[in-house]
């Protein structure tokens, strides 16, 4: 018996779920620049009365920094430790509350803004009607955007059962990891988590991509920086550097900047990822595939284009990226090199095997033999069915999981995995389904889960699934390499 399962429900909210977060973050990131903004005005100020010595301002900055600074990256951890404890469906309820309020709000701020424009309303003497008025009717418009889809993100967590909700978000640390946590309620990836060495500077690179988020919120505060103009009758010094700092995120964001620093931050995570097995010794995650496969991305099906409008959320991905996204919580995730590419992508770490011929076949056994699981995408060459017919000898004892290959049709895939089934059980797969993940169950027996739609979303709700299912959803602690007299590049070789 086979169990086919579709995965649909999972993979349609995760981009929404990763909007959310990314709705969060700014959030978080924006609290803490404030807390910045602060610290420094405050030293300025201090140093500017009279009797200060201007040499004090070097010294004293450090100090207000990290104490007006801690307490919120302390709060912010706290809090989202605090959150991952709450029922999910709990969660769901106040954002869609929340998001209700926020629509609403958006509406009445909508119709404001064509009454001021008509002199309706008074404003600001700083403000004229008509700038006035245009910023209401963009935050109206903006936040309700925003508003529709929070609310359908929480409709969808409200809705969705525990398996798929998991699927979609992913694996989550401890949440009294308190640093990790912050990390993620920054928008930063789960996989920095799993790097031992250089992670402070990979850190900052991924948190310029979350200040650049920042331009999410930066429509919705607008109005509140105008209207703040003015205090007790004098200009507010702080008004018009809010609001051009702010439209400047709002404008580098939708040039592309988030996505330059993701590139920046995406090249030093490989470097850094090639040296994995010096600092995890657990078994690895093996990625068997063909190298014509590195450079192929998945887009994301999703066709609301507002909805991956955040740095990050929605860019089109190799499956290299979603394994070191999904599978390094459960072991390092390592790939033979292409040898004709000796630059590697983001993802696996690259394993190269010298010289030529069938070398590289001892080098995959060996990685084979020693790893957690192996994940696969399966064609008709004869590596890869060589790499097969080794997965089918190890008779159990090697965990796999199939993924669909993007570039094949999906007949073609149907009849790989109807092969890869045990004998008498094909998998009767609906025509508008297409095949994208193959693994054996200890509980259910050998699953097959399908989607409507090859994309983004459903190869991370396949992977998870399969992982999660196999391996629970706490992932593996990292353990230090035991010393190998062959060097940290044999390990799991053997």
């Amino acid at each position: 018996m086979v169990d086919v399962q579709a995965i649909d429900r999972a993979a349609g909210g995760f981009i929404r779920h990763r909007f959310v977060r990314a709705l969060c973050a700014s959030w978080a990131v924006l609290a803490v620049f404030l807390i910045l903004a602060l610290s420094v005005g405050g030293t300025v100020h201090t140093v500017q009365q009279p009797g200060q010595q201007a040499w004090a301002a070097p010294v004293a900055l450090p100090f207000l920094v990290a104490l007006f600074l801690a307490p919120v990256v302390l709060g912010v951890a706290l809090a989202g430790a605090l959150i991952e404890l709450v029922h999910r469906r709990l969660v769901a309820l106040a954002v869609l509350i929340v998001a209700a309020l926020a629509l609403a709000f958006s509406a009445a701020a909508a119709l404001t803004g064509p009454m001021a424009l008509f002199r309706a309303i008074p404003s600001s003497n700083s403000v004229p009607p008509a700038v006035f008025g245009g910023a209401m009717i963009a935050l109206g418009v903006f936040g309700a955007l925003i508003s529709y889809e929070c609310l359908r993100q929480a409709w969808w967590q409200l809705t969705v059962d525990a398996d798929a909700f998991r699927a979609a978000r992913g694996w989550r640390p401890s949440p009294w990891r308190l640093f990790t946590t912050f990390r993620r309620h920054l928008g930063l990836p789960s996989f920095i988590a799993q790097i031992g060495r250089g992670r402070i500077g990979l850190t900052l690179l991924y948190f310029a991509v979350a200040v650049l988020n920042v331009g999410l919120v930066a429509m919705l505060l607008l109005p509140l920086f105008m209207m703040s103009g003015e205090r007790d009758g004098a200009p507010n010094p702080m008004a018009l550097p809010s609001i051009v700092a702010l439209a400047i995120l709002l404008g580098l964001n939708v040039l592309g900047a988030g996505a330059l620093f993701a590139r920046l931050a995406d090249g030093r995570a490989t470097k850094i990822y090639q040296g994995v097995r010096e600092w995890d010794g657990r078994p690895p995650v093996v990625f068997l595939r063909t190298f014509d496969q590195d450079d192929e991305r998945v887009k994301a099906a999703i066709r609301d284009p507002f909805a991956k409008w955040p740095a990050g959320v929605g860019r089109p991905r190799t499956l290299d990226e979603i394994l070191l996204e999904h599978a390094s919580p459960y072991g390092p995730v390592i790939a033979i090199g292409d040898p004709r590419d000796p630059t590697p992508p983001l993802g696996a770490a690259r394993v190269f095997v010298p010289g030529e011929g069938n070398g590289w076949r001892d080098v995959v056994s060996g990685l084979v033999g020693a790893s957690k699981a192996v994940v696969m995408c399966p064609n008709d060459t004869e590596g890869v069915k060589w790499e097969l017919d080794l997965i089918a000898q190890a008779q159990g004892r090697v965990q796999a999981i199939f993924l669909a290959n993007p570039e094949l049709p999906r007949e073609r895939t149907a009849a790989l995995f109807a092969a890869l089934a045990p004998a008498g059980t094909a998998p009767e797969i609906g025509a508008d389904a297409f095949p994208i993940a193959a693994f054996a169950d200890p509980k259910r027996g050998w699953r097959v889960l399908t989607a409507k739609r090859l994309g983004l979303e459903s190869y991370t709700a396949a992977l998870n699934t399969a992982l999660q299912a196999l391996f629970g959803a706490g992932g593996t602690p990292i353990v230090r390499p035991k010393r190998d007299p062959r060097g940290p590049s044999q390990i799991g070789n053997a």
